[in-house]
C-alpha cells in the first residue's frame, strides 16, 4: 500500500509494476544462461547484446520500484528487449526456434503498455520479425507445409487479437470499478471518497481560496415517514440534479449520507460561495419533486467554510461548515450561515 501512495500508481499501474518486476528478473535469469550458452556455442556478438539487454534489466530493476515514469522506462525497456530479439532473429547462427519468443511479444506488450502503445509497439515489431522469418526460414522444409504456415500465423494473430481484446476488457472494467468506488449510486454525484482524493488534489495545487458548503435538506425525514423511501429516494436524485445545474465545471458536489451533501469550490471566495450558496438554496425552494403522482416542496439549510491556505485538513472544514449548518438549523432552516 505504501508503494502506492509513494508512486501515485493507479491499479492498473500497480499491477503493470509488479509485472514488469517480474519480467525484469527473468529477463536477468533467462539472459544469464542464454550469456552462457551463446559463449560456449563462440556466438560472440550475440553474447554481447544478450549481456547488454541483461544489464540494462539488472539495472532498471530497482529503477521501476518508485519511479514516477512507469510507462516511460517500460516502452523504453521493451523496445530494447525486442531489439534485441529481432538482432537474434538476423543472425544466422540461430535456429527457426528463436521465432516463438515472437508470439509472446503482443502478450507482454498489452500488458505492460495498454492497448495503445502496446498495439503501436507490436505493430512494429511483429511485422518486422514476421518478415525477417520468411527472409531467412522461407526455403526450411517447415514452411513449404501451408499446414504449418498456417498455424503459425493463426497463432501470431490470434496472440495479438487476444491481447488486445482483454486489455480493452480490462481497461474498460477498471474504469466501472473506479466509477462506483468514487461515486454515490444513489444520485450519481461524488461520495466521501472522491471528495478527499479531490480536496487532496485541490490542496496540492493550491487551488485557493477554496470553499465548501454544506447543505441539509430540511425536514427530510417527514417525506421517508409519509410517502416511503422510494419518494424520498426520488427527491434526493432531484435535489442532486439541482445543485449540479448550478455548479462551474471545477466545482464538484457530494453526498456525504442520507440527506446532507457538501460542495468543493476551488479557487472561490467567501463571497462569491455565498452567492452560489443562495442560488442553490433558492433553486431548491422552488423545486417541485414528483413521483408517483406526488408533488413535494423543500427547502434546504446551508453553511460555508473557506480554507485560505494549503495546511487546512479536509475534517476541520468540514467541522467548520457543518458548524455553520448547525447555526443556520436553529435560525429558523432555509438560509444560509458562513
Amino acid at each position: 500500500m505504501s508503494e502506492l501512495i509513494d508512486t501515485g500508481d493507479t491499479l492498473a499501474q500497480r499491477h503493470r509494476r509488479a509485472l514488469m518486476r517480474v519480467l525484469l528478473v527473468c529477463t536477468a535469469l533467462f539472459g544469464c544462461i542464454f550469456i552462457a550458452l551463446n559463449f560456449a556455442a563462440g556466438k560472440y556478438l550475440l553474447m554481447s547484446v544478450e549481456i547488454a539487454v541483461t544489464g540494462f534489466a539488472l539495472w532498471l530493476l530497482p529503477v521501476m520500484k518508485r519511479t514516477p515514469n512507469l510507462q516511460r522506462w517500460t516502452l523504453s525497456y521493451l523496445i530494447v528487449l525486442y531489439s534485441g530479439t529481432t538482432y537474434a532473429l538476423v543472425t544466422p547462427a540461430t535456429s527457426v526456434s528463436v521465432f516463438g519468443w515472437v508470439l509472446i511479444m503482443p502478450v507482454v506488450a498489452h500488458l505492460l503498455l495498454g492497448r495503445f502503445w502496446g498495439g503501436v509497439l507490436c505493430g512494429v515489431f511483429v511485422p518486422l520479425s514476421a518478415a525477417i522469418f520468411v527472409w531467412r526460414f522461407g526455403s526450411d522444409p517447415l514452411l513449404t507445409n501451408p499446414g504449418s504456415v498456417a498455424n503459425i500465423v493463426t497463432v501470431t494473430a490470434c496472440s495479438y487479437l487476444l491481447s488486445h481484446v482483454y486489455e480493452a476488457s480490462r481497461a474498460e472494467a477498471e474504469t466501472q470499478l473506479s466509477t462506483m468506488a468514487l461515486t454515490d449510486s444513489l444520485t450519481g454525484l461524488a461520495n466521501r471518497s472522491q471528495l478527499e482524493q479531490s480536496y487532496a488534489r485541490l490542496m496540492m495545487a493550491k487551488r485557493l481560496p477554496l470553499s465548501l458548503l454544506m447543505l441539509d435538506l430540511d425536514y427530510f425525514k417527514r417525506i421517508n415517514d409519509a410517502h416511503g423511501h422510494d419518494t424520498g429516494d426520488a427527491v434526493l436524485r432531484a435535489i442532486a440534479k439541482t445543485m449540479v445545474k448550478q455548479l462551474r465545471r471545477s466545482d464538484l458536489a457530494c453526498r456525504l449520507g442520507g440527506e446532507e451533501f457538501c460542495v468543493l469550490l476551488p479557487e472561490t471566495p467567501h463571497a462569491e460561495a455565498r452567492q452560489l450558496a443562495e442560488r442553490m438554496r433558492d433553486a431548491v425552494e422552488v423545486l417541485e419533486c414528483q413521483h408517483r403522482h406526488t408533488v413535494l416542496r423543500l427547502t434546504a439549510s446551508i453553511g460555508i467554510a473557506v480554507a485560505d491556505t494549503a495546511d487546512e485538513p479536509l475534517e476541520a472544514l468540514l467541522h467548520r461548515a457543518d458548524e455553520n449548518l448547525y447555526r443556520a438549523k436553529l435560525d429558523g432552516r432555509n438560509r444560509v450561515v458562513g
